[in-house]
Parts: C-alpha cells; structure tokens; sequence
C-alpha cells in the first residue's frame, strides 16, 4: 500500500510528480487556479497509475472543510487519514511583483528581487494552507517556496507556521536547499517547511548525493552539468514535429540524460526560438559567464535584469529557470553555443522532469509558466523519500 499524498497549488505538478517517481506515493488531491496546468497534473500522474482528485480555480472560492469532504470517497476526510500535504503558495508575494535597482560595475542599472512585498494578498495564502492542513491533521505537511519566505521580515513567516502547527503537536523544521546538489543540473534555491505529527519519526533533511569541488572526496557525485543534461535531445525544430523514433536522439554517455529518456519516442516541446534581430545580437555578444553589463554599449538597455541576454555554461549547472524562461530578457536562457533561447523541453530536461513528462498548452509562454514554477521532481524525490520513512516508521 503506498502512502497518499494531497497537492495543494500543485501547477502542473513537479512535487508531487517527484514523490509518485519514488514509488512510494498514491497522489489524491490536486489544486490550481491554472486549469491547462491542472489538465497537465492530471495527464501525467494518471500516466503513473494515479487518479487524484482535481479542484480547479481560485481555492478562495471554497472552504477547508468543503476540499476536504472531496476526498471523501477515497476514506480520507476524517482528521488523520491522510498521510501528507504538500503545497508551494504562489511566491509572487515573496519575490517576484517588485524589483530592487543596482548598479552594475559600469554604473548600468540592473535589478534584482526585492523580499516580501507585505501588501500582496497572495500572501495570505499560505494562511488558506495552514487551515486546510489544521482540518486535515495529515502526519507531514510539507511547503515549498522561495527562499525569502524564510528571510523576510525576520522570519516572520516562518515563525507564524511554526507557531500555529506547533500548538497541535507538530514539530516544525525548515531549511534552503539547493537542487544541484540533489542531482538536478540547475543551482536552484528553494525553501522548504516540514511539519511532523508527533506520533510518527522525526524528520530529517536529505543528505546531499552531488557537490562540486571536491565532491568526490567526500563520496559525493560531481554536479549534473548543462551538457549533461540537453547534449543528447534531438536537433530543436522549426515547429512541433511530435513525438518522433528514439533514433533521433543524439549518443551519450550521461548517466541522468538516459534517465531522462523515453524509451517509446522523443519529446515534444523541443522548438527552436529564434529572437528578433536586435536580441539576438545581444545574445551573440554574449559567453558563458557574462552578465548584461558586460554587453558593449551600443547593445545595452536603458535596465536590464542581472543575468538577462545570458548564455548556459556547458559544463555548470544552469542558473535558474524561471517562469519566463521562453524569454532571453528575463535571465540566463540562451543556448551554450547556438543562436537561440533554450527549446522548453530543454528547460524541462534542466528542471528534470523526465521526456514521457507532457506539458499540454500550445502557448510556449504557459508552458514556460508550468516548467519554471515547479519544483525539480528530482529534488522532491530525495524530500519524498525521507517522509516515507518518517511515516513508515
């Protein structure tokens, strides 16, 4: 019997998909306010033999106990039943909405993100969360988001969590961790609170399975590289082709591209983006390594964010993919040596989900959405496995 697992502002699912690939975890409950993402949730996990239930849009328009009574049918809406509760509540609150200018060494205006933007409502979400997990009372709760959550406005999030599952009996614990280090060919830094009932085992955080220097010293594996990750995938094409023979995948020797592959047909979502003739200059100027200020002058704009116009090294990991990876003005999300943006199959492969994993848009801005706000399934898998054995005793 596998343990069963409720996603709460799931998108299109890496979090949950990475506990479904341990094969240890029944998925029942799926939310979003993103229909197309929650119709690619749901495509997917029942690919892996699971059949949640779907809540689609605003989960506002409906009470805690009224989600609840949807898992009904499945034995678990009495308080205890269900064995986790995993959620990422939009971070845009945290990170995103507003920006914080600097100056670059050249005294070119970059942005980076600001913290905690007090006044979004979306940070009231976490709230909704937190009353559905006190209704629930599963045995872990596990929340995802950016790392500001922890920082901001001296941990006061976090505390606040802390706070209210700590007066039923749940320890709470958080932590950043960074997903390269977990196998995933991107330094992507993500927050994570973990809450344990008090009668089942204390968790404990994954240890590290790759490191850079020094790595093998200490019997890690070396971090999974740009190259790794993309060199195998077929030549990106002009236009959706579908899936097409594996034949067309190019030779490696890379242990997480195989893992990656499909055995049946190569991917889809693998099309070339070709920018207009002024970003691609741009992107021509640009070396792995170099951020905007270092364009000449006559190829800068007025502001830039830090790592826009960027090209991915071939032998790091990626920096991270974000929502707007379709978009080489957002960030580091041009090819190592080819003209072009990345393909979003190739972002995909970089956030690790796997080839058969289908993203169901014929928009490549929302399907950029859907790949660069999930979770690395890679790295949820190594998350999912240390909460099996606090369930499992």
């Amino acid at each position: 019997m596998r343990f069963t697992v409720a996603d709460v502002f799931a998108g299109c699912g890496g979090l949950s998909h990475g506990f479904m690939r341990t094969g240890l975890f029944d998925v029942v409950l799926g939310t979003d306010i993103d229909p197309a993402a929650l119709d690619t949730f749901r495509h997917n996990h029942e690919k892996l033999g699971a059949h949640p239930v779907l809540v689609p849009g605003d989960i506002r328009d409906i009470s805690p106990s009224e989600l609840g009574e949807l898992l009904a049918p499945r034995g678990l809406d009495a308080e205890g039943e269900l064995d986790v509760l995993v959620g990422g509540p939009p971070c845009e609150g945290f990170s995103q909405n507003r920006r914080h200018e600097i100056r670059g060494h050249n005294g070119d205006r970059l942005f980076v993100r600001n913290p905690l933007d007090s006044t979004d409502p979306r940070n009231d979400l976490f709230r909704y969360y937190l009353d559905f997990a006190l209704m629930m009372r599963p045995k872990v709760i596990l929340i995802e988001n950016v790392p500001q959550m922890i920082t901001s406005h001296r941990g006061a999030t976090v505390e606040e969590i802390k706070r209210t599952l700590g007066r039923v009996g749940y320890d709470v614990t958080w932590n950043v961790l960074n997903a390269s280090h977990y196998g995933v060919p991107q330094a992507r830094r993500r927050a994570f609170v973990v809450a344990t009932r008090s009668d089942v085992r204390p968790f404990e955080w994954p240890r590290a399975t790759h490191s850079g220097e020094g790595g093998a010293a200490n019997g890690l594996m070396p971090l999974v590289t740009v190259r790794d990750a993309i060199a195998d995938l077929p030549d990106a094409t002009e236009r959706e082709l579908g899936r097409r023979s594996v034949a067309h995948y190019k030779s490696t020797d890379s242990g997480y591209a195989l893992s990656m592959r499909s055995d049946g047909s190569t991917p889809m979502n693998h099309v070339r983006r070709i920018p207009g003739d002024r970003v691609l200059d741009r992107l021509r100027a640009m070396r792995p390594g170099m951020i905007s200020a270092d364009l000449p002058e006559h190829l800068r704009t007025k502001s830039a964010y830090y790592n826009s116009y960027g090209r991915l090294d071939w032998e790091r990991p990626a920096k991270t993919i974000t929502k707007s990876c379709n978009y080489l003005g957002s960030g580091c999300f041009g090819h190592p040596v080819e003209d072009r943006g990345i393909t979003m199959r190739e972002a995909a492969r970089l956030q690790s989900f796997e080839d058969d994993f289908d993203f169901l848009s014929k928009s490549e801005p929302h399907v950029a959405k859907m790949v660069g706000s999930a979770v690395p399934p890679l790295l949820a898998a190594a998350l999912a496995g240390q909460i099996a054995k606090v369930i499992d005793g």
